[in-house]
């Protein structure tokens, strides 16, 4: 009876052994820390089977991963966060990611996966993170990501995405980002965000958009930043108006932008960061820059800035802003000023004389077209607040005033200054060398009167010489003439010009 208990307390603690050794098993050319497996050795084509079972974390980056099989992890049923990117997987089953249902993480960027199955990770309803950019997607429908209410950043950067159906993303009202950059997106719908209520930030960079209304957003109350950067916008505008409250950070950068919408900032009433880098802007519209009055950052280096007077709402805004003056921005027209700065132009070409009076007009435009109380101001000079107190009525818009109107008192006095001081300067001279020299200036003056005598007697000469005429003289050119003139000696009458007469 003793040997029997004896037997059996011994087989107990070798099974003990067994699985705790089970437990500690780690395969060949993988690193365990603890529950956490690494097998990013670069010759796995499937998952190691010997995998402890209380695996809470598996890598599997850089493999040779083709296919993912029905219920290819059930027997890790404790993985919180799965590592799938960099391998060659170009098919998933519909049932792969059954018995994982406590999955947070899942990444399988950087494969060949050209097509998702419905309900693909209905069977992973807690997953916080999905990574699918850099595969081959070319569409999705609301069947991919059905089930996961719990989602809250879902990247689809780079996989070639030409279409996004209806409600696509209507189960993931938690996602919080949206990544859909680097794809071939042309168009987009008023549904295709629909559902998505605490989205934060959007990115919409490098597709092939040609124009944005902001009305195709609906219902993206919470949205922080939408970056639209790099696509083929030529214009932007807001179909029926709607505020986004929360919007903080815009960018439009690398688009063929020319005209700014004001109507699309007076939706945004407490943006902070604009972008505008490397469009076709020549100038900015007064009523867009009165609708800045939260903005604290904007770039707007890279566009063909007109440096005419049409310029001056935009600078005189930028001298009230707190951070560094955008100094990169460089004059297209007119030819007279190409390449320079605008800064420069503006400051030594008088372009805008009084810049304080621009922007001054510019706030009063705010004030006309908003309510005082809803406006939220910035710190602003203590000039451009009393205007704005003292002055009633509130223009429309900004006409500027011609170049020539705005002739600088200063320049007058000193051109008056000048011509005196040069007048002076001359009689000075003058004055000195009459006192100083005055045999020099007897003998100057002896010899001026000499050189108009001589003027005077050569005048006379020239008078004289054209007063005299010609001597001709009259006779018969025949041969009895001459004979009569040779032998008889008869009077002859010489006739010179005028009236002198004599006999030969």
């Amino acid at each position: 009876m003793l040997d029997w208990r004896l037997s059996c307390l011994l087989l107990h603690a070798a099974v003990l052994l067994l699985l705790s050794k089970g437990e500690r098993m780690c395969p060949a050319s993988c690193r365990c820390e603890g529950k956490i497996v690494y097998c990013e050795s670069g010759v796995f084509q499937d998952v190691p089977e010997n995998i402890t079972t209380g695996c809470q974390g598996l890598s599997l980056r850089y493999n040779n991963l083709l296919v993912l099989l029905p219920y290819q992890f059930a027997h890790l049923n404790q993985l919180i966060w799965l590592y799938l990117d960099h391998n060659s997987i170009s098919a998933i089953d519909a049932l792969a990611f059954h018995g994982v249902r406590r999955l947070k993480e899942l990444i399988l960027s950087s494969n060949k996966i050209s097509h998702l199955h419905n309900n693909t990770f209905s069977a992973i309803p807690n997953l916080r993170n999905l990574d699918l950019s850099y595969n081959q997607l070319q569409s999705l429908q609301p069947g991919h990501f059905y089930g996961l209410r719990k989602l809250q950043n879902l990247h689809l950067r780079s996989n070639g995405l030409k279409q996004i159906f209806v409600r696509t993303f209507l189960e993931c009202r938690n996602l919080e980002f949206l990544d859909l950059g680097y794809n071939r997106l042309r168009s987009l719908t008023r549904t295709t965000f629909l559902g998505l209520f605490k989205l934060k930030e959007l990115h919409l960079e490098h597709n092939q958009f040609s124009r944005i209304n902001f009305f195709i957003f609906p219902r993206l109350s919470n949205l922080q930043a939408l970056y639209l950067q790099w696509n083929r916008i030529r214009s932007i505008n807001q179909g029926v108006p709607w505020t986004w409250q929360k919007l903080q950070k815009l960018d439009l950068s690398g688009n063929e932008i020319q005209i700014l919408d004001p109507a699309v900032f007076q939706c945004m009433p407490n943006l902070q960061i604009l972008n505008l880098e490397s469009n076709k802007l020549s100038s900015v519209p007064v009523e867009a820059v009165a609708a800045w009055t939260s903005l604290t950052a904007i770039s707007l280096a890279g566009n063909a800035w007109d440096c005419s007077p049409s310029i001056c709402p935009l600078m005189g805004w930028l001298r009230t802003i707190r951070d560094s003056k955008d100094i990169s921005m460089i004059c297209s027209s007119p030819k007279s000023v190409q390449g320079e700065r605008v800064v420069d132009v503006v400051r030594n070409h008088s372009t805008c004389v009084d810049m304080s009076n621009v922007f001054s007009t510019t706030a009063l435009v705010i004030v006309s077209s908003t309510q005082i109380g809803n406006i939220t101001t910035r710190p602003s000079s203590a000039d451009i607040t009393d205007l704005t107190r003292t002055e009633s009525p509130a223009p429309t818009s900004f006409i500027p005033e011609l170049p020539f109107e705005h002739m600088a008192f200063h320049k007058i006095i000193a051109g008056s200054v000048a011509l005196f001081l040069s007048v002076s300067l001359i009689l000075l001279v003058i004055y000195v060398s009459w006192r100083r020299y005055p045999n020099t200036m007897r003998q100057l003056q002896q010899h001026s009167v000499n050189h108009k005598r001589r003027k005077k007697a050569r005048k006379q000469e020239q008078d004289l010489n054209s007063q005299l005429q010609e001597y001709y003289l009259s006779y018969h050119s025949n041969s009895e003439t001459m004979d009569s003139l040779v032998n008889e000696p008869r009077p002859c009458t010489c006739t010179i010009s005028g009236s002198i007469e004599c006999e030969v």
